[in-house]
């Protein structure tokens, strides 16, 4: 008489709020690791996004270095380099350097500074109110 053949042991993904992604429970009771399980995505590589005043590079993912070649040049003050376009009208304290609190931002038709970013977010979420707002 032949003995019948255990049955196939099989897997499901463990919870990610309780197990490590990649855990595997297994139909034995085991637990180990499946690839199929895992759900960790390395993040992207860095990209720089802009040279900020003192050749400062910040990156894509919000990160910063004070040694990123390409913004060398930014480490001159009298270079002009901060990462936004040099425009005398705008260099409020004559440094050479067109720092972001010294942009003209939406008034001149360019991206939004900062504050007028931090502005409407506060008027989206009801804290600032008047006429600035509309």
């Amino acid at each position: 008489m032949a003995v019948p053949a255990p049955p196939p042991v099989t897997f499901e993904c463990g919870d990610l709020a309780v197990y490590e992604s990649g855990t595997a429970l297994y139909s034995d009771g085991t637990v180990g690791y499946e690839a199929v399980c895992d759900t960790y995505v390395p993040p992207a590589e860095p990209v720089l996004q802009y040279c900020d005043y003192g050749g400062v590079a910040v990156y894509t993912d919000g990160s910063s270095s004070a040694t990123d070649p390409a913004c060398a040049s930014a480490a001159d003050p009298g270079s002009g380099a901060s990462g936004y376009p040099y425009d005398p009208s705008q260099d409020r304290n004559g440094d050479g350097v067109v720092n972001g609190y010294e942009r003209c931002g939406l008034a001149c038709g360019e991206d939004p500074t900062s504050g007028e970013i931090q502005m409407q977010y506060g008027c989206e979420q009801g804290y600032i109110t008047g006429p600035q707002c509309n």
